[in-house]
Formats: C-alpha cells, structure tokens, sequence
C-alpha cells in the first residue's frame, strides 16, 4: 500500500522545519509533498534547504486563493500523488515516526474497502506540554450525519483519504462559496453521498498545535456565522434527497 502525506503551507516558518521532518522520518515508506501557498516569510527555503538532505521530498507551489483553507495547495499535490492514500498534515503540526505505519495496520484489518477515516489527535501547547486527546465517537453514517448539524464531528488534520476519492471527483472544499468552513463542507458533501469517515478510537499519533496564529482561531474570528449558515444550506440538501 503506497501512503502519502500532503503538507500545504502558508507562513509557518516557525514550525514547519519539525513537520517535515516527522513526515520524512516515518517508518513506513511515505511519500511526502510539499505545498507552498505563496507564504511571505521563510517557510518555503526552510523546505527547500530540508530537501537538500531528502531529495525525495517533492516540493511545488500553489496560488493563495481563499482564506483559511488548503484547496489549493491539496489539489496541486494530488495532481502528483502516488499514493493508493493520503493524509494532509499541517504544517505546524508533527507526527510520531511510527504514524503512518499504524494507520495502514489499521486500513489491512478493517474487512471492508475504507475510503475516509479519522483518528484522535493529541493538542500541543505552545510550551510543548500536551493536552488532551480530541476524539469523536460515532457508530453510524446517520449518527455522523446528525453531529454534522451540531458541530463538525471530525478532527480534520487526521482524516485519512482513499485516492479514488480524489479521481471520483468526489472531493470537494467548495472554498469559494464557503470561505472558512470548507472542510466542514466537505464532510456533508461525502455523507450526503453515502461516505462514512470511521472514527478511530485510538491515538496513532498525530500532535495538534495549538497557538495564536493557527488558521482555526483566526477562521473562528472573521467568520463567527459561517457554520450556522453552512447547516442552514445542507440541511435544505438532506430534506430534498
């Protein structure tokens, strides 16, 4: 089974040289995609001076069209994948070398084919101290639905893509219309089609930094209403199927 990892990046110069590394560093082979999205400070040589000792990192550059999203710089690097799946690690976060590995033991058990799955990630604070794990249970696709209209059910750095997702045109941030709340568009998008993302209980070992200048509370701030009016919007979709 090929595994990728999609790292897109705008701006994190701070901690982009240990996200990569993690990825790099995995134990199971894993290949590993660089995005840059037009950052303004150092990110982009930090990659390119990381690529020098890994000359298998692939490293390309996407434009920076929407606020708080990575639809582009994913897009670019799925144009390049060879990966039977993939997974978008943030640049700011990092991974435990043994990440990747665990989450293909977990696809080879699982009996049916598995096209979206999340795990639970491990919060970092800005100190290195961890918090704790944020985690979603759910046992259904009409259970996941129901917590869509509540909240979004999913740790969206850790949810893991099947590739034929992506060549089914089947993903879809529609980041234009939903500036903001494109992964959370996403979601209703693939349960509204039948997808069901499983819900790992278990921690494999994804580390979630938590800081000032993460796009979650900056979204958070510019955007207060979106997610209301997101629900708004699927749940005339849902009543109509």
């Amino acid at each position: 089974m090929k595994f990728t990892i999609i790292i897109p990046c705008y701006n994190a110069e701070k901690w982009v040289e240990q996200s990569l590394t993690s990825a790099l560093n995995q134990t199971y082979e894993t290949e590993v995609i660089f995005v840059d999205n037009e950052s303004t400070d150092r990110s982009l040589s930090i990659a390119k001076r990381i690529q020098a000792d890994h000359p298998e990192l692939k490293i390309y550059s996407a434009p920076n069209l929407y606020d708080y999203s990575w639809q582009e710089p994913v897009f670019k690097a799925l144009e390049h994948t060879t990966g039977d799946y993939w997974t978008v690690l943030a640049a700011d976060d990092y991974i435990s070398a043994d990440y990747v590995q665990n989450i293909v033991s977990i696809i080879s058990k699982i009996p049916n084919e598995v096209k979206l799955l999340q795990t639970p990630i491990l919060g970092v604070r800005a100190d290195g101290s961890h918090q704790d794990l944020l985690r979603h249970d759910y046992k259904s696709l009409k259970e996941f639905k129901d917590l869509l209209f509540k909240k979004c059910p999913v740790n969206t750095p850790s949810v893991v893509y099947s590739i034929d997702l992506y060549k089914n045109n089947e993903i879809d941030w529609d980041s234009e219309k939903w500036v903001g709340a494109g992964d959370y568009n996403l979601y209703f998008s693939l349960a509204h089609k039948g997808y069901f993302i499983y819900p790992i209980p278990k921690w494999v070992g994804y580390y979630y930094r938590w800081h000032p200048e993460q796009s979650t509370w900056g979204m958070h701030k510019k955007y207060s209403n979106i997610d209301l009016k997101l629900r708004e919007h699927w749940s005339k979709c849902y009543n109509k199927k």
